[in-house]
């Protein structure tokens, strides 16, 4: 079975294909939704209890306090510092890949 076809120049995806991609997307959506929210209140508690670390059979959960990062504003460096900037630059191979967004919520 082909995924993807062409027809007038036009890319068309297999309307299965697209139908089950799009029914993974939202479910994984759901989950790390669930996920986050369980996650969140997990911290709550550990911070209102003064938790730092929890151990059980299946996973270890440790309590990071928020801190503040110290990050380098490349973008105004650039702007500032043109010809340092190009003088420091480097240029990493990152490999090919696809980004799938939902047009609609499954189910809807």
């Amino acid at each position: 079975m082909e995924l993807i076809n062409i027809e007038n120049n036009v890319a068309l995806l297999d309307a299965f294909t697209s139908k089950q991609i799009a029914e993974f997307e939202a479910a994984i959506k759901d989950i790390k939704e669930k996920e986050d929210n369980l996650k969140q209140a997990i911290l709550n508690e550990m911070e209102n209890k003064g938790i730092v670390k929890l151990d059980t059979e299946d996973l270890t959960i440790n309590y990071i306090a928020s801190t503040d990062r110290e990050t380098f504003d490349s973008k105004l460096f650039r702007e500032d510092h043109a010809d340092l900037y190009d003088e420091y630059i480097k240029f990493t191979p990152v490999k090919s890949s696809i980004r799938i967004k939902l047009k609609w919520t499954v189910g809807k």
